[in-house]
């Protein structure tokens, strides 16, 4: 489905602030205990609080079907309340010593309402030996209340079986449950029990084991293409020391290896967390890996929450030598010579932000850029043999944890678009300048100018000015070329209908419009309107392809290609003064107008005259607007610049923003675009 423009005034982003304050020195924070509930005793025995959820339920007026359910039942704790916690996982002694038939089972309380159960995979164990079992970490948005089931039979748990509940600063020391009783006063559950899910566990876990042996000479074969080394800019990633990591935790010395491939992961647990509590959820994970599952170190070696921003995990991963990458914990045995990106939140159902997606491009092209890897190659590693892939098939470059181990994981959303993220990454890697060494590129946030180590192209005729692009939300252009847009109006679209925007200028009546974003793309000229008439971009009969519109007055004169010659659409709409937005509001793939009059949005589905089918109030008057299809959804819509503060909605409705962005300077030229088609609209800025 095309992607609609408007001619907008445009930017680019300088920085994006994390909510919340990170001090300088995690260990001058005050560190808060972690809270353990014990569940079984070191000898394997159940303690007083793992079957009290148990016994109302069997022993009180309850039908025969709810007695018959908890007969499979080992551990259901009562509704616990606890302090305030980010992240929870269940350990166990012995890496492999969870029954087969077991399933382990969470729910949290957030704001006073209980969560759905979800069921926790039980994790892939570390390469080393001596680890701790355990499931995967689940994320939670600052719970306070937790409850637990485990199905199986009760004499067969291991010993120590623990529950870990990470505080906003977790320390090592640790605030253990043994026979405390929950709370009186917690809402009651009307859903008692997980549903246990058909019995395809057992399979799952058994195919996990043996997924789990050391890799062979029949797992690794000779690797794909490589290509030469492309200079593709860092994105912006924040540091361990940047979210508040305790390095005093870390007790895993790092290793390196040669870079092969990405292995994609995502977390189990809430997608409902804010900005400001992503950095709690970071310090969390990284807790329950390097200490409640004996890691050393958090798994993963970066991080991604759902508004794009990249965390740096695994020690060493930031500052990792060219073509090298530290040895992780994610996906064993595949955790040497591959980077392991996860990102928070569960997408088993729900859709990925699009945000989230860049931002696994800008980190895999950034390091398949320098390593000189081609990311739709084959990366000579095979599968093991999981539900998604026989035993003995060839992975790619890129590849998701399910690929080679018994996992839902990354999810089905992020899993059906790996075919997608291998070739983004690739194109990107692609259209970069290939360099002998390092080159960080152009940061829009600094004076445009050469990059140390770079020659700039001659351009063809004298530098007016310069455009930067970002395929994401980071702070580096991951596109920027010279550009003469002196004296002119630049217009965004997708002339030719191929799923990614590129710009045009207009001067007078001429029109002057490029089918690629570089300095060397040929101009198609063509001439249609008066000097004085307001312009506009869109995909007014939805063929892909944008074409011009002109207002004069309140007259729209709409040409449906880009030539000249005579309108295809002439009506009148609005109000001599209104301020005119285009857009695709419904998703129909059709770009229609709005009109915006003293702080209200009058949105029309139609390329016509009449009343409005939808009015809104967003933002306040002298907001400058801006209109895209920031989530990837298929429809456009707003958001508006108040000084250097951006906030963005991600559907037609009055409220609260959903992301709010500082960016830019003063006179920049705002550009919103697919640059990328990956379906998703991002910034851009032209700077004269």
């Amino acid at each position: 489905m095309p992607l609609s423009r408007a001619v907008r005034p445009t930017l680019v982003i300088t920085s994006l602030l994390l909510a919340g304050t990170v001090p300088a020195a995690a260990e001058a924070v005050p560190q808060e205990p972690i809270t353990v509930v014990a569940l079984t005793a070191a000898d394997g025995s159940l303690t007083g609080l793992a079957d009290q959820g148990l016994q109302p339920l069997q022993h009180g007026a309850r039908s025969m079907r709810t007695m018959a359910d908890t007969d499979d039942v080992a551990v259901l704790t009562a509704p616990i309340a606890t302090e305030e916690f980010y992240v929870a996982g269940v350990t166990w002694d012995g890496a492999d010593s969870l029954p087969q038939d077991a399933a382990v089972f969470i729910r949290v309380m957030e704001g006073g309402q209980w969560r759905d159960w979800a069921q926790l995979e039980v994790e892939s164990v570390a390469d080393e030996q001596g680890t701790t079992g355990g499931t995967e970490p689940y994320i939670a948005a600052g719970a306070e209340a937790v409850q637990v089931q485990i199905t199986g039979d009760a004499d067969q748990l291991p010993g120590n079986v623990r529950l870990s509940l990470t505080p906003e600063w977790p320390g090592q020391e640790e605030r253990v449950l043994e026979q405390d009783a929950p709370a009186p006063d917690l809402p009651p559950s009307t859903d008692p029990l997980a549903p246990v899910p058909a019995a395809a566990l057992p399979f799952q876990q058994q195919t996990a084991r043996a997924s789990a042996a050391p890799a062979t000479e029949a797992t690794v074969q000779a690797a794909g293409a490589s290509r030469a080394v492309a200079a593709v800019p860092r994105p912006s990633i924040t540091s361990r020391a940047g979210w508040g990591a305790s390095e005093s935790q870390m007790t895993w010395r790092p290793s390196y290896a040669d870079l092969r491939a990405t292995v994609i992961h995502h977390t189990a647990g809430t997608n409902n967390y804010t900005q400001a509590q992503s950095a709690s959820i970071v310090r969390g994970i990284y807790s329950y890996h390097a200490v409640s599952r004996g890691w050393g170190d958090i798994g993963y070696n970066f991080l991604i929450d759902k508004w794009g921003r990249i965390y740096e995990g695994r020690s060493g991963s930031l500052a990792s030598p060219t073509g090298k990458m530290p040895v992780g914990a994610h996906a064993a045995p595949f955790n040497t010579g591959t980077v392991g990106l996860s990102v928070m939140g569960d997408y088993t159902k729900v859709g990925v932000p699009a945000a989230a997606m860049n931002a696994m491009v800008d980190i895999l092209a950034w390091q398949f850029g320098r390593a000189g890897l081609d990311a739709t190659a084959s990366s000579g590693l095979v599968s093991p043999g999981t539900y998604a892939r026989p035993k003995g098939q060839r992975l790619g470059r890129v590849f998701a944890h399910r690929d080679v181990s018994a996992t839902a994981c990354p999810g089905d959303d992020i899993y059906s678009r790996m075919g997608w993220l291998a070739r983004a990454t690739e194109q990107r890697v692609g259209s970069a300048t290939p360099a002998p060494g390092p080159n960080p590129g152009p940061n829009p946030g600094s004076t445009p100018g050469s990059t140390p180590g770079s020659t700039p192209p001659a351009p063809p005729k004298p530098v007016i000015g310069r455009v930067y692009l970002n395929n994401g939300w980071g702070s580096v252009a991951d596109i920027e070329y010279a550009f003469d847009g002196a004296g002119a109006e630049i217009l965004v679209g997708d002339w030719d209908g191929n799923g990614t925007d590129t710009l045009g200028r207009r001067r007078g009546s001429r029109f002057d419009v490029y089918n690629q974003n570089t300095a060397a793309a040929p101009p198609w000229t063509i001439s249609f309107g008066r000097t004085d008439d307001e312009v506009f971009i869109g995909d007014w009969n939805g063929d892909g392809k944008d074409s011009i519109a002109v207002r004069r007055g309140t007259t729209f004169y709409v040409k449906n290609k880009v030539l000249g010659g005579e309108a295809d659409h002439v009506f009148a709409y609005g109000k001599v003064g209104d301020e005119v937005l285009v857009g695709d509001w419904n998703g129909d793939g059709t770009d229609t107008f709005a009109v915006r009059r003293e702080g209200v949005l009058y949105v029309k589905n139609s390329v016509s005259g009449g009343r409005a089918d939808q009015e809104l109030v967003y933002g306040r008057p002298g907001d400058v607007m801006l209109v895209g299809d920031w989530n990837g959804d298929g429809k456009d819509t707003f958001a508006v610049r108040r000084g250097s503060t951006y906030y963005v909605k991600d559907r037609i409705a009055g409220g609260p923003a959903d992301r709010e962005i500082h960016y830019g300077r003063e006179n920049d030229v705002i550009l919103v675009g697919d640059w990328n088609g990956d379906r998703s609209d991002t910034l851009g800025v032209y700077r004269p």
